[in-house]
């Protein structure tokens, strides 16, 4: 999404935003290469402890691209970068998804 936010900045001509972004990509990542800073660095960690939290965030992350400014798609199921579409029918075509039940780590007995 990033590449997507550089090149509308281009085709619009927001230079000044556009030379802001450079400015913000530190040393290490501009000699690998990075051109653009478009996130601002941020973790906010929270274990998920139960099925609930699990099955609440997971719905947080397939309704998000739906919603906002972006408004990417109709619903989580058309996002095609969304797992929606493998909770929903079993199968994503874009790249192997695990439902989060088969994961061994993970108790929900809580």
């Amino acid at each position: 999404m990033a590449y997507e936010i550089v090149e509308r900045l281009k085709k619009a001509g927001e230079y000044q935003v556009l030379e802001q972004l450079e400015r913000s990509v530190n040393k290490s990542e501009a000699m690998r290469g990075k051109r653009h800073e478009v996130w601002q660095p941020s973790f906010d960690w929270k274990e998920c402890d139960s099925e609930k939290w699990i099955c609440q965030k997971l719905d947080y992350m397939h309704e998000n691209p739906c919603k906002g400014v972006w408004h990417l798609a109709q619903s989580p199921f058309e996002y095609e970068h969304s797992s929606a579409r493998f909770y929903i029918c079993g199968s994503h075509a874009g790249y192997a998804v695990t439902h989060y039940q088969e994961l061994d780590d993970i108790d929900l007995t809580k």
